[in-house]
């Protein structure tokens, strides 16, 4: 007989084995194609033996959901490509490349990117026939592009490889993610030459550009930081963004309010079912012939889905929209519901259609922040409620309040929780206390600034009316972001703390399994003991070993301006060696994530000595960016500056 876990909740432990096996990769532990080609039959056969003969399935079933996520994670890195692919043209030399331009460009200080749709390409004798997509950087800003136009360029092309530092690895898979698999750097002597400037394009594809278009002209009218924001929010552009507000965000852990995910889209569905119902209790003649609230409902997905359509379908986007969805169906069909089910049926589709988003910061936090809410969350309130309970001396009048107060509290302490690991390891800290800033930015950007923006680009073809909601939205904004300004400038509302490694988070988990998730008290203690001993003692050697080094390590760390050098001396001094690139060859005014994950991975809190050979506009961010992520002792320079 089948063990009833599985089949009680199937899709939980398959879609957990796929992601298993798409993950294994990344820690070293890829099968080989040959491998697989024999194991996914074999398990296959397998697994039609054990159902004949009645036989227990689980451990079949999920090894071969891991396996199959071995080949869509190799499928989806070595995919089969079109002979005219951009992949195999000339490398490293300049060409020439006619395409369409797709997508916003992404703004790099002086200079921007944008990703070209290749058609023809030529080396200077004849043109001929190209196809994929070029990730072009060098555009200069003078020469500003709009998608659906055609130009032609002069540029080397750079094949997108995955070397052994943990931003190269990521950059790699963020392109691979697009299917961009090269990239191309702009002949500085020759600018891009526009061939044409109507869409080449028609259909459902041509429509969202058209509107997403007309919804940037819209915005563009909105003084910053209120443009950005709202391009952000209704867009999914967060190119305008500046540095600054994302510090803010991310120390007071509300970066959640500008990544479009499950609260907009819950949002713009509750706004819209709201409006609906309204309108459905004006004809009662209507309510004697129809469900109301059914029929609201069902209006009230459409534009939900016209907005994650329009807002680019970020994993955060298709997870939401995939849950709301599958639990509309079930609620009309007033079949129970497992929030648990259809977090896992979202994250197979997606999965199966683009394995590599489980590699993206935003389907990572996105889904590891709806199961915190699934599972964490009811513990958290149900101890909340316990403690509200005994509090016998607390006026009945203040109870809703505080049952709603501990609700909110539940499920921000319990996104964090679930989040923890991925946040560390993206932005090397945590937010404290700045998270309560939570219980007002989030009523005030989902529930006044976003409706109400949404709104106004609806009714930008009525301008008065459209004039008056983003106003509203604007003064909303202006306080919103003054109360995101002065949390973050409170001292120690976030701690700096290094990257975990693996083990390190396997630990935690174990902890957060041992506390929230473990039914009988000798598991609990088992995970809560060994959690804590391991990260305990890891954190003990990876001291112990930087003081007891007797050895003298040097590291060279590349990135695409600068070059640095990290020595560690014996006794665990850190050095850290750094040069620019000539003015000639910028691309970027951002510090160079390359040299910072490194330092980060290797759980550096504090650089000894920081020697710049030059400060130019290439490495400068680098240098301040040093300076306030790590404990900096001395800064060495040369020259007359």
């Amino acid at each position: 007989m089948t063990p009833p876990w599985l089949w009680s909740r199937p899709l939980v432990p398959l879609t957990t084995a796929l992601a298993a096996g798409i993950a294994a990769p990344a820690v070293g532990g890829a099968i080989p194609p040959s491998w697989l080609f024999a194991l996914i039959p074999g398990l296959t056969l397998l697994l039609a033996i054990l159902i004949w003969r009645r036989w227990p399935v689980s451990g079949a079933i999920c090894l071969l959901f891991f396996c199959l996520g071995q080949g869509l994670y190799q499928q989806a890195v070595h995919p089969r490509l079109d002979d005219t692919h951009v992949r195999f043209l000339p490398q490293h030399t300049p060409i020439s490349l006619l395409g369409t331009v797709q997508g916003r460009s992404l703004s790099r200080g002086e200079a921007y990117s944008l990703d070209l749709a290749a058609s023809a390409w030529s080396d200077s004798r004849q043109w001929r026939p190209a196809s994929g997509v070029v990730r072009l950087y060098g555009v200069p800003a003078a020469a500003p592009f709009r998608p659906g136009e055609t130009i032609a360029v002069r540029l080397q092309l750079r094949p997108v490889t995955a070397a052994s530092t943990p931003a190269s690895r990521g950059r790699f898979l963020a392109l691979t993610r697009q299917q961009i698999f090269v990239t191309g750097q702009l002949w500085p002597q020759l600018p891009p030459v526009k061939i044409r400037t109507e869409a080449t394009t028609s259909g459902p594809s041509a429509w969202r550009q058209d509107l997403r278009q007309s919804w940037y002209r819209f915005l563009e009218t909105q003084p910053q930081p209120a443009r950005s924001i709202f391009l952000a929010l209704l867009l999914g552009d967060q190119s305008e963004i500046t540095p600054e507000l994302r510090a803010s965000l991310q120390r007071t852990g509300t970066s959640h309010l500008l990544a479009i995910s499950g609260l907009h889209l819950g949002m713009i569905m509750a706004t819209t079912y709201i409006i609906i119902f309204w309108l459905l209790r004006r004809w009662p003649w209507l309510l004697l012939r129809l469900p109301a609230m059914k029929t609201a409902l069902v209006l009230a997905a459409g534009p939900m889905l016209v907005y994650a359509w329009l807002a680019g379908g970020s994993p955060a986007t298709q997870r939401a929209a995939c849950m709301l969805l599958a639990g509309l169906v079930l609620l009309l069909l007033e079949r129970p519901k497992d929030p648990l089910s259809l977090l896992a049926l979202a994250a197979l589709i997606i999965l199966v259609a683009s394995p590599l988003q489980l590699y993206a910061l935003s389907f990572q936090l996105s889904f590891l922040s709806v199961w915190g809410l699934i599972t964490v969350r009811p513990v958290l309130v149900k101890i909340w409620q316990n403690r509200l309970g005994m509090a016998e001396s607390w006026p009945q009048r203040w109870r809703p309040a505080a049952s709603w107060l501990g609700q909110a509290l539940a499920a921000i302490t319990a996104a964090t929780l679930a989040t923890l690991p991925v946040v560390l390891s993206a932005f090397h800290q945590v937010p404290t206390y700045g998270i309560l800033v939570n219980l007002v930015a989030v009523p005030l950007f989902g529930a006044l600034i976003l409706p109400l923006s949404f709104l106004a680009v609806l009714f930008s073809w009525y301008p008065p009316l459209a004039w008056g909601l983003i106003t509203l939205a604007r003064w909303a904004m202006a306080i919103g972001l003054g109360i995101l300004d002065g949390a973050a400038a409170l001292p120690g509302v976030a701690l700096r703390l290094p990257a975990p490694t693996l083990l390190q988070t396997m630990a935690y988990i174990a902890v957060l399994a041992g506390i929230f998730l473990a039914k009988k008290r000798l598991w609990r203690w088992l995970g809560i003991i060994t959690g804590i001993l391991v990260l305990s003692g890891s954190m003990f050697f990876s001291g112990w070993h930087g003081w007891t080094q007797d050895n003298l390590q040097v590291t060279a760390v590349s990135g695409g301006r600068e070059l640095s050098l990290v020595a560690t001396f014996p006794g665990g001094a850190v050095m850290v060696i750094n040069a620019g690139r000539p003015q000639a060859v910028a691309q970027s005014m951002a510090a160079d994530q390359a040299l910072i994950r490194f330092l980060h991975a290797r759980q550096y809190l504090r650089l000894d000595y920081l020697a710049a050979l030059t400060i130019t506009a290439q490495n400068a961010p680098t240098l301040l960016a040093l300076a306030r992520e790590f404990e900096l002792q001395e800064f060495w320079y040369g020259g007359d500056r």
